[in-house]
C-alpha cells in the first residue's frame, strides 16, 4: 500500500494591498494528470458531442470541488500563516500521483462576497463555458488518452476563469502561484520540502512539504 500527503506549511504575505489591516481569501486547487477525473474516462466511449459536454462539465465540476477555501482576518503587511507542526494538508491519496498540479490565489477583500464558493461554482453558467468546451473537443479529438489532456485543459481554464470572476468583483490580488509536480523529477524518493518560495507576483513567500511512502 501507498499513502501520499501535500502540505501548506506556511504563507507569508509581504504587502496586503492595504493601508492597513485587512481582509484576505485564500483559494487553493489541486489538479492534474494523476488527480482523479474518472467521468473523463467515458470520452473515449461515446462519439455524441452532447454527451461529451455533459462530461466535460461533470469533470469540470469536480475540479472545483476540490478547492479549498478559507479566509484571513486582520492581515497586516508581512503576516505570517502557519499551521502548526504538521501543516494543512491540501491533497491526500492512497497511491503516490505520477504527476499533478498546484494553483494557488490570494484575494483582498473590498466588499462582502456572502458566498465566494457558490460564486466560483457558478462560472460554468457563463456563455464562455460552451467555447471552452467546443475548443476542448476539438483539441482531444483523435488523442490516445484524451481524458489527461482533458483534464489539465479543465483546470487551466477553471483557474483563469475564477482569477476573472475576482478580479470583476473589485477584489486585489495579493498573489498567485502556479506549479507542477512530477515524481521522477520533484519526489523521486517521496519527499520534498521547500521554505520561502517566491509567488509569480513576488509578494507571497510559501513553504510547502510531499510526503509519500509505500508500506
Amino acid at each position: 500500500m501507498e499513502f501520499f500527503v501535500f502540505r501548506l506549511n506556511k504563507v507569508k504575505i509581504l504587502n496586503n494591498r492595504e493601508w492597513g489591516p485587512g481582509e484576505v481569501k485564500l483559494l487553493s486547487f489541486i489538479t492534474g494528470q494523476d488527480v482523479n477525473l474518472p467521468v473523463l474516462d467515458n470520452l473515449q466511449h461515446t462519439t455524441d458531442p452532447a454527451q461529451k459536454k455533459q462530461l466535460i462539465k461533470a469533470a469540470a465540476q469536480s475540479v472545483l470541488s476540490t478547492k479549498v477555501l478559507m479566509q484571513l482576518d486582520n492581515v497586516k503587511d508581512g503576516h505570517q500563516m502557519t499551521f502548526g507542526d504538521t501543516g494543512y494538508g491540501l491533497y491526500t491519496d492512497s497511491v503516490i500521483p505520477v504527476s499533478f498540479n498546484w494553483s494557488l490565489m490570494l484575494f483582498e477583500i473590498d466588499e462582502d462576497i456572502n458566498d465566494l464558493g457558490k460564486s466560483i461554482d457558478s462560472v460554468m453558467n457563463v456563455p464562455e463555458f460552451d467555447g471552452f468546451t467546443d475548443n476542448l473537443l476539438t483539441l482531444i479529438s483523435g488523442l490516445s488518452n484524451p481524458a489527461a489532456t482533458a483534464g489539465v485543459a479543465i483546470a487551466k481554464y477553471l483557474f483563469g476563469l475564477v482569477t476573472d470572476t475576482m478580479l470583476r468583483n473589485k477584489d486585489d490580488q495579493i498573489g498567485l502561484a502556479y506549479q507542477s509536480f512530477n515524481r521522477f523529477e520533484h519526489y523521486p524518493h517521496g519527499e520534498r520540502k521547500r521554505d520561502d518560495v517566491p509567488d509569480l507576483s513576488n509578494n507571497v513567500r510559501i513553504a510547502y512539504s510531499i510526503f509519500g511512502t509505500a508500506y
